[in-house]
């Protein structure tokens, strides 16, 4: 049941329908957790096990944390005037000994399950390789990958996280928590909810809003253009590319050149945008007409100036995961704290270039781990891997370097306000990510090494026109991307200008048949050109996957 299919239409407005029209206003978060396990057990049946197991552990974890935190105040305040300090600091202790390890258990057996089904099969033959063996004899784990699983074992754990670092309430009704957990309109691709954040929104009785109703389906029809016409027309390209056996060729096609890798590296760009932000677009306009702010996820990330300001447009949320997660723990631990300490301390650390490496290297050491970490999280491949290396590597050397960058513009009186500057910062951070996207596009990471040489050593115009045709597409269809890429990029430095998050917001500004007429001009836009129909095989969406 694909977010673009009319089943799955079927089942959003008939959820909405009963949600609104459902008498107890108290209890219609009872028809969000039905609906949102009858979408999971129709999509993933034979794996809801597996989010049944995170529902409980992290439920009984968080409660039991919780009540010993609870048990520990109340039997502290009885000892008050008994206990010396010495003795309510060992009994604090012992306690929070026993929360670190009912969290640890927790984590152990989701992230766990996570590895079993997700990266066993990939280390094992890794391991065999290594030791001589082939891969293809090294044990393997024949199972489909449960839908979500990444999206509802993050959000599940960040919850518990905040449960011990006591930030957070838990929730006591396990059908409440269970809800936030599998919130439909975020399983498949995110958002990567934070509780308090999206938890009371859930439980809140929500009542019918002209205004809701109109901005989400909006927001949906957006979403729906994002996919159906821009994401899947380039997706056809793609699929042609690697049909044809990419820069290696297939039988009787000797291969592409470096102009059409970097052409499809392009079409790449464009299509993993607007499909994982389309598909967001959408779950986040089923929200709006519920009445739910689902967290916002992109923001105009081909506008950043840096790769790190790429990554905090970027999947935000997944980047505030990490950041709240994985990168405060080593950028805060004790261990961090001797290093920084002990590069002051040294004679280098009295120079300029060392008081600033003793207050940036552990921050920018633990970014490179938090993207080593992303690039895991994308796949089990060496070519994902590879690209949390080389993201992590460039922040990290930013960071580092970041007197020396200050040092040449001011050298070179580079006036960083100057449009001329800023677009040049644009161009470079996206280069940068291009170079990242191949890694994604290629089979591995030797075939990626390979497209990137092509790409800088054999740009041959006259070849890539004679091989466009073995992409497979229409006129209509280059043009259907080219006017749609327009039409987002105009869209994009609206929001970008404003400060606006979705296309709905800005048209809310406008009168109602100028509204109208953009909100039918879509739909026509999507029935005429849209990828879809009995005979389209349609792309999955990317993050699915994930």
């Amino acid at each position: 049941m694909a977010l673009t299919s009319l089943p799955f239409a079927l089942f959003a407005i008939i959820t909405g329908v009963v949600y609104f029209v459902y008498p107890k206003k108290e209890h219609r978060w009872v028809i969000l957790l039905i609906a949102s396990c009858f979408f999971y057990l129709y999509n993933s049946f034979r794996y809801a096990v597996f989010i049944l197991v995170t529902i409980l552990s992290v439920y009984f974890a968080s409660v039991k944390m919780d009540d010993i935190s609870a048990e520990t105040r109340k039997t502290v305040k009885e000892k008050k005037s008994e206990w010396t300090r010495e003795e309510k600091k060992a009994f604090k202790e012992a306690s929070g000994r026993k929360r670190r390890r009912i969290m640890a258990l927790a984590l152990i057996l989701n992230f766990g399950i996570l590895f079993l089904l997700k990266y066993f099969n990939f280390f094992s033959g890794s391991i065999a390789s290594i030791l001589g063996a082939s891969p293809e004899s090294a044990p393997q784990i024949r199972l489909l990958l449960p839908l979500g699983i990444s999206f509802y074992t993050f959000i599940a754990t960040g919850y518990l996280i905040d449960v011990y670092r006591e930030t957070v309430t838990p929730e006591r009704n396990i059908f409440r928590f269970a809800l936030f957990v599998s919130f439909f309109p975020q399983i498949i691709q995110g958002p990567i909810s934070q509780y308090n954040k999206l938890h009371d929104q859930l439980i809140e009785p929500h009542s019918f809003e002209w205004t809701n109703f109109k901005q989400g389906i909006m927001n949906i029809t957006w979403g729906l253009f994002k996919k159906l016409v821009t994401a899947d027309c380039a997706w056809k390209a793609i699929k042609a590319y690697y049909a044809n056996g990419g820069i290696n060729g297939s039988e009787g096609f000797s291969g592409y050149g470096g102009t059409m890798v970097l052409f499809i590296t392009l079409l790449y760009a464009l299509q993993l945008y607007t499909d994982f932000s389309g598909g967001i677009d959408i779950s986040r306009g089923i929200c709006r007409v519920i009445g739910i702010d689902l967290e916002v996820n992109f923001r105009q990330p081909y506008f950043s100036r840096s790769i790190s300001e790429y990554w905090r447009r970027w999947h935000i949320s997944l980047g505030a995961w990490m950041k709240n997660y994985v990168f405060y723990p080593i950028a805060m631990s004790e261990l961090s704290n001797r290093v920084s300490k002990a590069i002051a301390a040294s004679s280098f650390g009295k120079t300029a270039a060392g008081k600033h490496l003793s207050k940036v290297f552990m921050t920018a050491v633990a970014s490179f781990i938090v993207f080593l970490f992303v690039g895991i999280w994308h796949g089990a491949n060496s070519k994902y891997i590879a690209f949390g290396v080389w993201n992590g590597l460039i922040i990290m050397l930013s960071a580092m370097l970041g007197p020396v960058y200050a040092g040449s513009r001011n050298a070179l009186h580079i006036n960083e306000d100057a449009a001329w500057w800023k677009l040049f910062q644009m161009l470079r951070t996206f280069i940068i990510v291009l170079v990242g996207y191949v890694f994604d596009i290629a089979d591995n990471f030797t075939n990626a090494m390979q497209m990137m040489f092509l790409t800088v050593t054999d740009q041959n115009p006259g070849v890539f026109l004679e091989q466009l045709p073995t992409l497979g597409m229409r006129k209509v269809e280059y043009l259907a991307i080219m006017c749609s890429s327009m039409l987002l990029l105009y869209i994009s430095i609206r929001l970008e200008q404003t400060k606006i998050d979705t296309p709905a917001e800005l048209l809310e500004k406008r009168c109602g048949l100028i509204q109208w007429i953009c909100l039918f001009g879509l739909i026509m836009i999507i029935l005429l050109i849209g990828a879809y129909g009995p005979a389209y095989d349609p792309a999955e969406f990317v993050y699915m996957q994930f």
